[in-house]
């Protein structure tokens, strides 16, 4: 009776969501430096398991964000994209936590992917401002899913990543983009067949009118954080931004150079 009631009384242990192992002690946890995420990281991974995250803390690529030299970011022409920062390689323990959360609906995971996204966030804004603080941004949006796909899924795991991030971070939240169609793997075709493909796939879903911090009269960038799960090749994430980037300047009779859109991705293939 006395074992039974200790057990009752001790708190419950808490399991690593990526090996499945108790966690015996807390993991150290460098790379977020916000106490949310970075509590969500200690919370739900084993020290191993934390130490283990690729994490990309040395973009090569200042563009993409990519940890190696980049021939596309190189002979993109039009980009609407700032730059990305991506908080990890797309290696295959990342592919099965994706795998987890995207196909298998474990929706538990959705604030420790979150919390990897922090980092992507957290290095878009020490690139912008040299480490000094977090720069103002008036809205973080994210990659719209085909009808299609968020019926058979049932959720945007782009959206609800960048929507907890934003809370954490005090950014707004709005879904800008639908998406008209699905256009398959972009990583299975060439590049001009992803190029072709993505023509008018995406167009602007938000009411511009109710956006009046974005006023002509403004001064300043309008700077808008545009969030994915996965950098390929940077072929949707352009499309999406240039959609959006258009459709504002559009609605407020801004110069295109005073929209300033972000990539804000977890992992880079």
């Amino acid at each position: 009776m006395r074992l039974s009631l200790v057990r009752w009384l001790r708190p419950a242990l808490q399991v690593c969501m990526m090996c499945g192992r108790q966690i015996l002690s807390m993991a150290h946890v460098g790379h977020v430096k916000h106490p949310e995420p970075a509590a969500v990281l200690k919370q739900h991974l084993c020290e191993n398991c934390c130490t283990a995250i690729p994490w990309i803390a040395k973009p090569v690529c200042m563009i993409c964000g990519r940890p190696e030299a980049c021939p596309d970011c190189l002979r993109r022409a039009g980009r609407s994209v700032i730059f990305s920062r991506c908080a990890i390689r797309y290696d295959d323990r990342m592919k099965y936590l994706l795998a987890l959360y995207k196909y298998r609906g474990s929706e538990k995971l959705e604030r420790l992917m979150a919390s990897m996204l922090a980092f992507s966030f957290e290095r878009i804004c020490s690139d912008l401002t040299g480490g000094n603080g977090q720069p103002h941004f008036h809205l973080v949006t994210s990659v719209p899913l085909a009808k299609q796909r968020l019926m058979e899924r049932g959720f945007n795991q782009a959206e609800r990543m960048a929507a907890i991030m934003a809370e954490w971070y005090g950014l707004p939240y709005r879904q800008t983009l639908i998406r008209n169609r699905h256009t398959g793997k972009q990583s299975l075709k060439t590049r001009q067949k992803r190029l072709a493909d993505l023509k008018g796939t995406f167009s602007a879903s938000l009411d511009l009118g109710s956006m009046h911090f974005l006023s002509a009269s403004s001064r300043g960038p309008v700077r808008i954080l545009l969030a994915d799960d996965i950098y390929t090749t940077g072929s949707t994430l352009n499309e999406c931004a240039s959609t959006l980037r258009n459709a504002l300047c559009a609605a407020y009779h801004l110069p295109k150079e005073r929209v300033e859109i972000y990539g804000l991705v977890w992992a880079r293939s």
